[in-house]
């Protein structure tokens, strides 16, 4: 080790799988939603990938199933909570659908802003697995 000094640290800095592990666990919050859009819970949850554009998640659940913790994780009365549902063109669960909240900016009541984005469904059934796809709506319209 001491005539190779570079083995040390050539797997702990940045970029490395080290430090991806390391930022991974401290952004387990970020990881619960998308903007302000709260992620649900299901069976084996995987983040396929996140942009501030668009976010993909898979699920070791049904389509149905997910639609159930979907609905429970944004219009619930929480933080992340109290999204509507608005032009829900989903077929037996599978397809697409708006939500939309108004927030207050700066904490001022009178001074609000509308928040809307995408939401689709996949299911894979014959894997026993669904997908969940959140978009902001610039992305989804290009």
């Amino acid at each position: 080790e001491g005539s190779q000094p570079w083995r040390a640290t050539a797997h702990s800095g940045p970029g490395t799988r080290a430090e991806y592990v390391r930022r991974a666990t401290t952004m387990s919050e970020a990881a619960d939603s998308f903007k302000d859009i709260a992620v649900p819970e299901g069976s084996d949850r995987r983040e396929l990938y996140k942009s501030p554009y668009r976010a993909i998640y898979t699920y070791k659940m049904s389509a149905q199933e997910l639609d159930e913790k979907f609905r429970e994780a944004i219009t619930g009365d929480h933080q992340k909570g109290g999204w509507q549902i608005k032009n829900d063109e989903r077929v037996k669960y599978v397809g697409k659908l708006e939500v939309s909240k108004e927030v207050s900016e700066d904490g001022d009541p009178s001074n609000k802003k509308k928040l809307d984005y995408k939401v689709s469904f996949e299911d894979y059934p014959e894997a026993g697995m669904s997908a969940l796809k959140y978009y902001t709506i610039q992305s989804y319209t290009k």
